[in-house]
């Protein structure tokens, strides 16, 4: 167990203290800026810069889909490219190196989709009110704004946001494994996404198991806390199957190793 946990803290140390976890968040933020700049004249509000922020000019596929891989989805394919995976391995097993990898990454994803979110809410609360009393959403977390709690209504949407950023870059690191290559990697995620999207079109699926709707929506006429279950149940789920495949494929690896 403290091999494990030793190899954990150097992971989520090599995840969030790298360039590529602050370049995701520069990327994303300028993104971000991009989407809502030209709703800033007509803005009243943090909040629904917010809205423009995440929605606007196709920002969407960047900041929860792709951005979220950068921090540290491709160190598999890193580690198996620099042949340091015999090394952990042999140190910690192969079960424990695949379950850090993996947790690291979803943990990256996570938190880089996170930190941008609130730092960009926190840089225009500096120019704009944070919330002026006019509700234009019309998702479940609205119910926190009507109770004049925006800061809470900001780190809800981010963290319901935020498991958007850790699915794909769970996906990511578990690709990696059948295919150790930093552009597959990077790229199949969202491939994959768009062949399910077209695939699910006309299946009668639950709304919280659609693919867009997963990534992108928020179950509607519930209490927030229910609106959050449902996205965390399902990706967490999701989550979980990524992560026995992901150690079951290391361990195929090593063996033809």
């Amino acid at each position: 167990m403290k091999t494990f946990i030793a190899l954990l803290k150097m992971d989520l140390y090599r995840a969030l203290l790298s360039l590529n976890f602050v370049i995701s968040i520069i990327f994303t933020m300028f993104a971000m800026f991009i989407s809502c700049s030209g709703y800033i004249s007509n803005t009243s509000n943090v909040l629904e810069l917010l809205g423009k922020a995440l929605t606007g000019s196709g920002s969407t596929l960047f900041i929860l889909c792709i951005a979220p891989i950068l921090p540290y989805a491709m160190s598999f394919a890193s580690d198996l490219e620099d042949k340091a995976l015999p090394f952990w391995i042999i140190r910690t097993g192969t079960r424990k190196y695949a379950i850090s990898k993996f947790s690291s990454s979803v943990v990256a994803g996570f938190l880089s989709v996170t930190s941008s979110m609130v730092i960009f809410s926190l840089i225009m609360s500096i120019f704009f009110p944070l919330f002026d009393g006019k509700i234009n959403s019309g998702s479940s977390y609205a119910t926190l704004l009507e109770e004049n709690q925006p800061w809470i209504y900001i780190l809800v949407l981010t963290a319901h946001y935020s498991l958007s950023g850790a699915l794909f870059a769970g996906t990511a690191l578990t690709i990696s494994t059948f295919v150790p290559n930093k552009f597959s990697t990077m790229a199949s995620p969202i491939v994959i996404y768009f062949v399910l999207m077209r695939l699910t079109t006309q299946a009668s699926l639950p709304n919280f198991l659609e693919p867009s709707f997963l990534v992108e929506g928020i179950y509607s006429d519930v209490s927030p806390a229910a609106a959050f279950l449902h996205k965390l149940i399902p990706v967490v789920g999701i989550l979980g199957m990524l992560l026995y495949v992901t150690i079951k494929q290391i361990k195929k690896r090593i063996g033809r190793s």
